[in-house]
């Protein structure tokens, strides 16, 4: 694994710790045991994988020169094309993540 998907998957793991502690002490959410204990591990894996092929397309795809009539359109063509493709690959991933936790383990994350 490159020092990109390793930096990648320790991101993605540890929002989701960050998530896990947020709905543990948040009085109107109740994940139970086994939802906090599956939290990190599910929502990392499906969100690594969304950031990871987020990843590859951006690679793939991204311009070798940006064109803009502005400074602020060639600013965020450039956002765009840093963390876009990796941003709706999470969210993807979330959403598979939400997915699995209510169709396979029966808890509303």
């Amino acid at each position: 694994m490159s020092s990109r998907t390793q930096t990648q998957a320790v991101l993605c793991f540890g929002l989701f710790v960050v998530i896990d502690l947020f709905a543990l002490f948040m009085p109107r959410v109740h994940l139970g045991f086994l939802g906090l204990l599956l939290t990190p591990f599910i929502g990392g894996f499906f969100t690594f994988v969304g950031v990871a092929i987020g990843d590859a397309i951006c690679r793939a795809m991204r311009p070798d020169l940006l064109l803009g009539s502005s400074s602020v359109e060639l600013f965020k063509a450039k956002v765009f094309w840093r963390i876009g493709p990796q941003a709706i690959g999470w969210f993807c991933g979330f959403i598979a993540y939400q997915s699995v936790m209510r169709n396979v383990f029966g808890i509303y994350a």
